[in-house]
């Protein structure tokens, strides 16, 4: 068994949720996500294994990638075709007027999240109180959208590609475009291309996992999992001082930010640099150490 990661390409029809759960037989190992998909959607599924997952913060920061396949003319309770149809309108737009809709929908915004969603609301999750018939008080958050194009328009369908920040609910932003055109829209494919540097490229298939005779072929080590990060390497005695959570000045040349921490050749953990400091985020410590 060792730590690391896992790019799984979930499946339409699962719960994230129970992905983890058949992982985590599959290695027998402890198994976490770093943000989870609709049962609707496809798509890249970032797990971490085993201490890794003390860095899942890291991966929920990162940013998406996602292809949709929007449906005009609809509303329903979930924002997306599964759920219960809430009013039906003639579509009567263009694509030319679409194209001008989604201007709204670039950079900064605020959205609400769906009623079905796993948002807390004073400690219960939305979509258990929206199933009992109670409408969730949720509050609108800020997020960024970094990119939103139309690959595709042939109403009623409309496809779009995004690059969003984290915490943005794209369900919400099919549901406000289609508020937006006056028709109702809602999800009907959604794809999560990427999170961060990982990719579908990089993934594996839910039942090719599960089915494998040596699923551990399929997990990157801790190093791999983190090659996006700048390496620092220290001596014993620097490290020493990391270990025990204290700050100290590096001389290599790195941008301010997050960073791979090594002593020795050793992966011990992440940490962050700012004017040449670097300072401990998270470690994972050797055996042995002391904090």
């Amino acid at each position: 068994m060792r730590d690391g990661l896992l790019v799984i390409n979930k499946p339409r029809g699962i719960t994230s949720t129970r992905v983890v759960e058949k992982v985590k037989k599959k290695l027998k190992a402890k198994v976490g996500h770093t943000g989870t998909l609709d049962p609707l959607a496809t798509g890249v599924l970032v797990l971490l294994v085993g201490k890794a997952t003390r860095f899942s913060w890291l991966f929920v920061e990162m940013d998406k990638t996602y292809r949709v396949t929007a449906l005009l003319g609809f509303s329903t309770d979930t924002y997306d075709v599964e759920g219960k149809i809430l009013k039906t309108a003639e579509v009567s737009v263009d694509c030319g007027e679409v194209k001008r809709a989604l201007e709204d929908f670039r950079g900064e915004i605020e959205q609400l999240p769906p009623p079905f969603s796993a948002k807390k609301v004073e400690g219960k999750r939305a979509y258990r109180l929206a199933r009992k018939g109670i409408q969730p008080q949720l509050k609108p958050v800020k997020v960024k959208v970094y990119e939103l194009s139309m690959e595709r328009c042939e109403p009623p369908e409309l496809e779009l590609k995004m690059v969003v920040s984290s915490g943005t609910y794209v369900r919400t932003l099919i549901h406000d475009l289609g508020q937006r055109l006056g028709v109702g829209a809602v999800v009907k494919e959604l794809v999560r291309e990427s999170v961060g540097p990982f990719s579908l490229q990089e993934s594996v298939g839910l039942e090719e996992f599960l089915s494998s005779s040596d699923p551990w072929s399929y997990v990157l080590s801790m190093e791999e999992a983190f090659y996006f990060l700048p390496k620092i390497s220290l001596d014993f005695f620097t490290g020493k001082r990391i270990l025990n959570g204290n700050p100290v000045l590096i001389k290599n040349k790195v941008q301010d930010g997050y960073v791979t921490i090594y002593i020795d050749s050793l992966f011990v953990g992440i940490g962050s640099v700012k004017s040449a400091i670097l300072k401990p985020e998270r470690l994972v410590l050797p055996e042995g150490s002391q904090t």
